[in-house]
């Protein structure tokens, strides 16, 4: 692979770019197209990938863990907890990956800026995006009031949708909160320093542990919650994230050379690319996400084990997903760093790496899944029939694994780059217009069942990762052209 990407680079870093003045290392022109730079400027792009990555990935695995943690100690407290839970997050799970997408220009604009060494410019965009958070929270919290109603509309029966409502407003307190912690870590990540949050997260998965113990199962003079407890457990962890990460900030030793604590002007044209560059994000994240979320709707419909089966495959793989994720992130500010640079070759070098990575670490957790699926199932549930159920969704969650995880990498790379619109059309194409009727047929029209919904995503999964990457390395080529 290596050997590969030495030879073909210099087909594809032609003599139509030059070098930035914000180059690291300058070399005279008729020696930067030599296999020694190629090599020297890969191992540069893994080294930062992996410093980058590392606590970007705990940090993600941390967000993952706090759900895994609750699926798995729901699902042992009951089966029908385990479905108000499943069903009460479809539609919490979406506004956050919505406003998740929608703050995306926060890490944008800040590695951008960082890469220009407009140090106040990152200040100000941490300052401007935690208002824009905490609107976009607001939102999430009045959808969340309205639970029950919302999911007896997407076809749940009566008492799902009523023990999934009952979660739903419990978590609803918590959405603002995580809206505020979001804008800080992707502030964070884009000055290049992820360390604080994955500090940060991995003691709210400690205090997480504990709360679930006390709320789900009744301890220390608490009645059993359930479901409800396990949520409102996440609400407290949330709000304490959000004021820990906030005071970290403004108390940096080096607040002023951002201007942490200096007023900044938040009139909206202000901040117009910093909105716009979320417009598409979110739109993106919420193609995708509404694409998975009809997924467990028709879960639903075909019954609370297959509900349950298919949340437990979900929480299986969003765990080496967040590797990807944190993978992915690292990409996007060290293309959005390049980008800032008016670099070319190192921002297509940057995405280049960044998918090479991805699959490194991939194959051998794909592994891990088809190979022992039935073990890793009873870790979030005793009982035999939903350990049956998920067997083998679990199989192809480990074939989705692979291209969702590279499409993801993929598009990161183009956010990084500041390109919005076209893979959200792409992410619409492949996720609704696809894989949602995929899905209903095979389940239903082609009686696949559960492994249906799950077969329609690896495909639409391998559409959009063809689409993504053929996108970026095309308009990497204008790049070159263009500096």
């Amino acid at each position: 692979m290596q050997r590969y990407l030495f030879s073909a680079l210099p087909l594809f870093l032609n003599d139509s770019s030059r070098f930035s003045p914000y180059e690291e290392n300058m070399v005279d022109s008729t020696e930067k197209y030599a296999p020694g730079w190629i090599r020297s400027r890969v191992k540069r792009q893994f080294s930062e990938l992996v410093r980058l990555s590392f606590p970007i990935v705990v940090q993600r695995l941390g967000i993952m863990t706090m759900g895994i943690v609750d699926t798995m100690m729901v699902g042992r407290f009951s089966a029908q907890e385990l479905a108000y839970q499943s069903i009460g997050y479809v539609p919490v799970a979406a506004v956050i990956i919505i406003s998740i997408g929608l703050m995306t220009g926060t890490i944008v604009l800040t590695s951008n800026a960082w890469g220009a060494k407009d140090y106040l410019r990152c200040g100000r965009i941490w300052r401007r995006s935690l208002p824009y958070a905490f609107v976009l929270g607001m939102v999430g919290f009045f959808i969340s009031l309205a639970g029950e109603p919302i999911l007896l509309l997407l076809g749940q029966e009566p008492d799902i949708a009523r023990g999934g409502g009952v979660v739903m407003r419990a978590v609803a307190l918590g959405i603002p909160m995580t809206s505020l912690m979001l804008a800080c870590t992707f502030f964070l990540e884009g000055i290049n320093r992820p360390l604080p949050g994955m500090i940060f997260m991995l003691v709210a998965n400690i205090v997480n542990i504990l709360l679930n113990w006390i709320l789900v199962y009744g301890h220390m003079g608490f009645d059993p919650m359930g479901a409800e407890g396990s949520a409102w457990a996440t609400t407290i962890v949330r709000t304490l994230l959000a004021g820990g990460m906030i005071l970290y900030i403004l108390n940096m030793k080096d607040h002023r050379i951002f201007g942490l604590r200096q007023k900044v002007d938040l009139r909206l044209r202000k901040w117009k690319r910093l909105r716009h560059i979320g417009y598409g994000a979110g739109l993106t994240n919420g193609a995708e996400h509404s694409g998975f979320a009809t997924l467990e709707v028709f879960a639903g419909w075909i019954g609370p084990i297959t509900l349950g089966a298919l949340a437990i495959s979900f929480n299986i793989y969003g765990i080496p997903y967040m590797i990807a994720y944190g993978i992915a992130g690292a990409t996007s500010v060290r293309v959005g760093i390049a980008y800032g640079r008016r670099d070319a070759r190192d921002l297509v070098l940057a995405g280049t790496c960044g998918i090479i990575f991805n699959i490194i670490l991939m194959i051998p957790l794909l592994g891990i899944l088809v190979i022992f699926p039935e073990q890793i199932a009873g870790f979030f549930t005793r009982d035999p029939t939903l350990v049956t159920a998920a067997v083998p969704l679990i199989i192809l969650t480990a074939w989705m694994l692979l291209f969702d995880s590279l499409q993801t990498v993929a598009g990161n790379a183009l956010r990084g780059r500041r390109d919005v619109w076209a893979p959200t059309i792409l992410y619409f194409f492949s996720y609704i217009v696809v894989m949602v009727p995929l899905s209903y047929g095979l389940a239903f029209n082609f009686g696949h069942g559960a492994s249906g919904l799950l077969e329609s995503a690896v495909i639409a999964s391998i559409i959009s990762f063809i689409l993504l990457t053929t996108r970026f390395y095309y308009l990497s080529r204008q790049d070159f052209r263009r500096y």
